[in-house]
């Protein structure tokens, strides 16, 4: 059969292109027994012209879009104005399987999936294909004729990562992607994570199946893949997206073992405070790293624990990140503000860790209330998302839909303009000058004028 993936990236942050990995693992998968399959990729402004060309000219027997909940409101706004479809919908991804009631506002939505979709998505085909029913496939959840919506339990995880095929990278244009990145491969070599962050939906993901949820795929495989795709693309570097890269000891240390005997391109990883410590420095520096990140998303460390549920002291993180720097990684934070309950003062917390940490690049996000997560649902129960500000659209994580008096969107928004100067003025007003640029309210535009030049300016900012 014919499936066209829709992978809606619009409006986000940054002005790179990204790699969608569950289209890539399910595309591979779909590939192997025996189907045809073809990525649209919207990027940058809302445009639905160009789909509808691509859907004349490639007639798919079945549409699958990608849900995380940013782009909710796109897919929604595609599927009402490119009523009625002929081919069969169907989607999966974050959203739908935190939030399957989705469906029910999405009339016309065929099916979603809930949880991972490479075989309850094998079996929406076959039976198509074969004109069987499809309303008893595990994990989908499925509209029938009459409008009425079937909740099929889900299927377990798939303990056994190594049983799928590598993610296709052919799907898409990927050396134009990791052009617009700085030449930088992403992986993910891994799924789930153990953490229980209220703000993100990994925790209720986790429930949804079950089985064991933090899974690698083996070593050697990771190192094929690498192989791979650095023999296919033009890369230098390697960007390993898992968010919990060094939670299996003995498969981090595997990996850092094997992999400098194979490759010397740099890697870049992700990590959390509590994490780091002289020995797994030691190991990272042998596999060739150059970069750490790692989440505060707040400086209060009470805040943190009680609302955020990341419960690592202060002195962690700035013993974590000087470890780092000591060891020659560059350093990045990840940092939220306009969370419920924090206030203009308690974000100076948050301004002052990172000003003694002195990351060489930082994240700063506005923080997004994700349905069906724990802090979604607070925010929901409690009335603080504004309506209309809800229906409003504005490029990802710069802008707040809640509404609270002691913490308000003039304030916010100028917390979230000024953190770069607020935290590197002491330090370089010459680091700051870019950021404070990036981050004003021009500068998702400014970011995608000066593309030809940002590797200098990136340069400049980072020393990176």
């Amino acid at each position: 059969m014919k499936i066209l993936f829709i992978y809606t990236d619009i409006n986000v942050r940054g002005g790179a292109l990204s790699y969608q990995f569950g289209i890539g693992q399910l595309s591979s998968v779909l590939k192997k027994h025996g189907h045809e399959t073809r990525l649209h990729h919207m990027f940058g402004a809302y445009d639905v012209e160009p789909l509808r060309a691509t859907l004349a000219a490639y007639s798919p027997d079945v549409v699958a879009f990608s849900i995380v909940y940013p782009q909710y409101r796109y897919v929604r706004q595609i599927l009402k104005e490119l009523s009625p479809w002929k081919a069969f919908t169907i989607a999966g991804g974050a959203h739908p399987t935190v939030f399957p009631s989705c469906i029910e506002e999405m009339p016309d939505m065929n099916a979603i999936c809930v949880g991972e979709g490479e075989y309850p998505f094998l079996g929406l085909l076959d039976a198509l294909k074969e004109g069987r029913p499809i309303d008893a496939i595990p994990s989908l959840w499925v509209r029938t004729p009459s409008g009425a919506i079937v909740r099929n339990d889900p299927c377990p995880f798939i303990e056994n990562l190594d049983e799928l095929p590598p993610m296709d990278r052919e799907i898409c244009d990927y050396q134009a992607i990791v052009d617009s990145d700085f030449k930088t491969a992403t992986f993910q070599f891994g799924r789930g994570c153990p953490f229980d962050c209220t703000y993100c939906s990994n925790h209720i993901i986790r429930a949804r199946q079950k089985g064991p949820y933090v899974r690698f795929r083996s070593v050697d495989l990771c190192l094929d893949e690498i192989r791979e795709v650095t023999t296919r693309y033009s890369v230098q570097n390697l960007y390993l997206n898992d968010d919990t890269f060094m939670v299996k000891k003995s498969w981090f240390e595997e990996f850092c073992e094997k992999y400098p005997r194979q490759f010397s391109l740099p890697i870049l990883v992700n990590a959390r405070p509590e994490q780091i410590n002289e020995s797994v420095c030691k190991l990272l520096a042998q596999a060739h790293c150059t970069r750490v990140t790692m989440g505060i998303e707040h400086g209060n460390e009470k805040y943190r624990a009680d609302v955020l549920r990341r419960r690592m002291t202060n002195e962690s993180i700035v013993r974590a990140f000087k470890l780092c720097r000591d060891f020659g990684f560059k350093t990045k934070s990840h940092n939220l503000v306009g969370l419920p309950d924090e206030t203009p003062e308690l974000h100076r917390d948050t301004v002052k860790i990172n000003a003694d940490i002195y990351p060489d690049s930082f994240n700063l996000h506005i923080f997004e209330p994700y349905p069906g997560t724990h802090l979604g649902d607070r925010c929901e129960r409690e009335g603080l998302i504004d309506p209309e500000r809800r229906e409003k659209v504005f490029v990802g994580q710069t802008d707040t839909i809640l509404k609270m008096p002691q913490f308000t969107r003039e304030q916010i928004l100028k917390c979230f303009r000024r953190f770069p100067y607020e935290v590197y003025k002491k330090h370089s007003l010459f680091k700051a000058i870019p950021y404070l640029i990036y981050y004003s309210r021009y500068g998702e535009k400014i970011i995608r004028m000066i593309q030809p030049i940002k590797r200098f300016i990136r340069k400049f900012a980072m020393g990176v």
